[in-house]
């Protein structure tokens, strides 16, 4: 007959994964639910990753009230997987079930390329004389890196200076890529 007891029900279901594992199991149930209950998780307990589970430290030795801890079981598996070295095949199974799908850590203010100093960074980095499709622009007043900088030089718009360089009109001309 199945137990109505929650607290029994799940100590018995820990103490026989621990057996199918070959990890000694040395709670008794009273030690089990007084420790749950001291943790203040034991409504937040279970399955899924957000959910909190007995921990052994370093994942080693008996389950025993001296051995353990509380933690959520994402944290319970990322230390399980520390340290482990992933096949190539491993790797590649892992990439094509990824495939397509979005990373919340990458996703509209958590990705570090929509920060206001990174954008900043990138503009100086990537911009104006220093964009990779930037031309120097010949004028009768001088040499300038780019069509902007001679259009604020020279108060007329930067489409004229472009269209004067383009046609080599009026002493306009377009120079190396500006270095």
């Amino acid at each position: 007959m199945a137990t109505r007891n929650p607290f029994l029900k799940a100590y018995t279901a820990q103490k026989a994964n621990a057996k199918r594992r070959g990890v000694e199991f040395l709670f008794t149930f009273e030690e089990w639910k007084q420790w749950w209950l001291d943790t203040g998780k034991w409504e937040e307990r279970g399955k899924g990753r957000d959910k909190y589970c007995m921990q052994r430290y370093n994942d080693i030795g008996p389950y025993s009230p001296s051995n353990v801890y509380c933690g959520t079981n994402s944290e319970n598996v990322s230390l399980g997987n520390k340290g482990k070295v992933l096949s190539d095949e491993t790797k590649k199974r892992m990439s094509e079930a990824n495939k397509g799908k979005q990373h919340p850590w990458s996703r509209g203010a958590n990705n570090p390329m929509h920060r206001p100093e990174v954008k900043a960074k990138m503009s100086a980095l990537i911009g104006g004389a220093n964009h990779y499709n930037a031309r120097g622009v010949m004028t009768p007043i001088g040499f300038f890196c780019t069509a902007k900088e001679a259009a604020k030089a020279m108060g007329i718009s930067k489409s004229t200076i472009e269209w004067r360089a383009r046609r080599n009109k009026l002493g306009f001309s377009y120079g190396a890529k500006a270095a």
